[in-house]
């Protein structure tokens, strides 16, 4: 990415971070919902051919839309340089499902490129700017993933928004941005949880019965709001830097872990 689109990017994500404040969870910006993505731009499919016969990838031709089979992989990747991201997990189907729409933005080159190498579902997304500087919305990558045993999803995402919500199982979840907001609904990392954006707001909502947990809860310039009662708690305030330690249920030494860090913005913590 050349330095007028990383311009670009950090004017585009920061003025819609101003725009949606830096209070809690209202503060985190709603990603829209499949109805309400009207517009969807050519994507280029391709799934490593030492792995092809496992990587059954459907509807390619339609563009905008592509099915995976995922009966044989145990992690996901999924990468994108400047999008409105949300991977969505759903128990009523048997496939993985993305989808992509560029809303009314017309500066930028966008395709999506698949692949499957050792087990590990790669999804990237990359754009080329048209424009020295883009005035429209970034585009929308919505993935939907079927329920079944994950040994990790990463996410990373250089500008823009990211939702992960619903009825995942995932031993590693690994989510970060440079700048935009990250929102965890209901899904955590059986293992461990790392959550980091550099300019942008945190809400992690805890699953329902969550196993034994330490949490670390740190940001340099912001404020954190813990709604979740803590054992063995300790604050750290210094300057305008804030960290919070703690356990959600009995302290273990081999609790789970949920890391989440900002370096400017806010944390919200909550059941």
């Amino acid at each position: 990415m050349n330095n007028n689109m990383k311009l670009a990017m950090i004017l585009l994500v920061t003025a819609s971070i101003v725009l949606a404040g830096c209070t809690k969870e209202s503060s985190v910006t709603n990603t829209p919902s499949s109805s309400q993505q009207n517009s969807s731009i050519p994507t280029n499919t391709n799934v490593n051919s030492e792995t092809s016969d496992i990587g059954d990838v459907s509807d390619a031709g339609q563009g905008d839309t592509s099915q995976i089979d995922v009966n044989n992989i145990h992690s996901l990747k999924i990468k994108s340089n400047a999008a409105t991201v949300t991977v969505i997990g759903d128990k009523q189907i048997k496939q993985a499902k993305w989808k992509l729409s560029k809303g009314n933005s017309q500066g930028m080159d966008t395709n999506v490129t698949t692949s499957i190498q050792d087990g590990t579902l790669q999804i990237m997304l990359k754009q080329k700017q048209q424009k020295i500087i883009n005035t429209g919305p970034l585009p929308s990558l919505t993935i939907h993933l079927p329920y079944k045993d994950f040994k990790s999803l990463e996410i990373d995402n250089e500008f823009g928004n990211i939702s992960v919500k619903s009825e995942l199982s995932v031993q590693h979840l690994n989510v970060s941005s440079s700048a935009g907001n990250i929102t965890v609904t209901d899904v955590i990392g059986m293992e461990s949880s790392n959550i980091s954006t550099t300019l942008g707001n945190v809400v992690f909502a805890l699953p329902d019965q969550s196993a034994p947990l330490y949490v670390n809860l740190s940001t340099k310039l912001g404020n954190i709001d813990n709604q979740v009662p803590l054992k063995k708690a300790t604050n750290t305030t210094t300057v305008v830097s804030k960290e919070l330690h703690g356990y959600v249920g009995e302290a273990q030494s081999e609790s789970a872990t949920l890391n989440i860090s900002t370096q400017t913005g806010e944390i919200l913590l909550k059941n």
